[in-house]
């Protein structure tokens, strides 16, 4: 897996590209938007089990 993570991590800083996005755009902004109608403060602490590439999580940085 270091391996893997290590390819993606230079595509990402090579291309700028994210990798695979198992949830779409839609998922990501249902998901920020229940966060913000339950008020959860934006210094909360977020833990993204499963996270795959964090693209979720670049989602929250660049939204919420």
């Amino acid at each position: 897996w270091d391996a893997a993570y290590e390819r993606e991590l230079q595509t990402f800083q090579d291309i700028g590209d994210a990798g695979e996005i198992w949830f779409g755009e839609e998922s990501m902004a249902r998901i920020i938007r229940w966060l913000q109608k339950q008020k959860v403060p934006l210094d909360s602490s977020v833990l993204d089990i499963g996270t795959g590439n964090g693209v979720f999580l670049t989602e929250l940085v660049g939204r919420w």
